[in-house]
Order: structure tokens, then sequence, then C-alpha cells
């Protein structure tokens, strides 16, 4: 059987970074405000605020990128990337409502990205992992999964085969400092 990987790479916001990111990163049991999904070819799935679900080419050179990657079968892998690819040309919009209603997940707010045309990072992702059968994604619901609860997910993983982990900042609050 054919093994690919699949990694799951989460943002550690700077000190400097959008009150929204910094803000998620404190309420988050990790520290982390975003997800993507980075497939062994180095293609990325994911959306940022403002923006729409989009699968490109990333580095992640961002130092504050910490990633985590799973042995996957080929074919749980090929799911989730036809999931993704799917997605991508659907182009949902982020959605900001959506995010900051994950932590309590009203019943109103459970629907699939798809019948609502919106989505956030790790909701999309959620979906895309269980699309894909994906053992680690059993369980969670995805309008109210955050990019911690992924994490989590990931990290407590047996089929965990690589993990970058870096420090959280302390100072994930703080104003930038003047030069």
């Amino acid at each position: 059987m054919s093994q690919r990987m699949l990694t799951l790479a989460v943002l550690r916001p700077a000190s400097d970074d959008f009150l929204d990111n910094r803000l998620t990163a404190v309420v988050s049991q990790h520290g982390v405000c975003h997800a993507e999904l980075v497939f062994d070819n180095g293609v990325a799935f994911s959306i940022y605020q403002g923006g729409v679900t989009s699968l490109r080419r990333r580095t992640l050179s961002n130092p504050n990128y910490e990633t985590v990657t799973l042995s996957v079968s080929a074919a749980e892998y090929a799911a989730c990337l036809q999931f993704c690819n799917h997605s991508h040309r659907q182009q949902y919009a982020f959605d900001k409502v959506g995010m900051y209603f994950a932590l309590l997940h009203p019943p109103c707010f459970r629907r699939s990205s798809a019948a609502v045309g919106r989505t956030f990072c790790s909701k999309i992702i959620a979906e895309a992992l269980q699309f894909a059968g994906v053992t680690e994604a059993d369980g969670l619901v995805p309008s109210s999964s955050t990019p911690s609860s992924l994490y989590a997910r990931f990290i407590a993983s047996p089929r965990r085969i690589c993990h970058s982990l870096r420090l959280p900042s302390l100072r994930v609050l703080a104003p930038p400092q003047p030069p």
C-alpha cells in the first residue's frame, strides 16, 4: 500500500500581526491562529481573511509556521486533494462571522461550506479531511473546528512522521515596538 504525506501548517502570529490573529491565538489552546493543508508537492490549501479558498504553491518561509506531517494512504491523499481542488474552483468566500462563532458553534452555523458558499481555514480543512476519510478528523464538527483543534489531532496521531516544533511567542498581544 502506497503512502503519501499530508502536512498541517499552523501559524503563530507575530507581535505585529493583525489583531484578529493575535486574539485568535490568545484564546487558542496551542497559540495558533491559522491553518493550511500542504500536499507533498508543496501546494497548500486554505483561505485567508478577506479572500477565497485557494490551492497554490507555498514555501511556508514565515518562521512563525509550524508543521505536522502525517503518513496517509494514497486513497486518503487523492480524496483530500480532490476536495481541495473542487473547493478552490468554487472560490468560497471568507466567513468572518462563522469563524467568530466557531467556539460557540450554535446549530444555525453547522452547515457545510458548500451549502453557505463561505468558510474559514479550519472549517474547510476539517471538511477536506473528513471527505477523504482521514481518521484524525473523525468526530470533528467542521463549523466549530479551530486551527488549534486540528493541530491537536495531528500532533496526537500515531501516523505523525514529522513535527517542526516552534515555541509560541509570549508577547502575542504586545503592540509592535517603534524602530
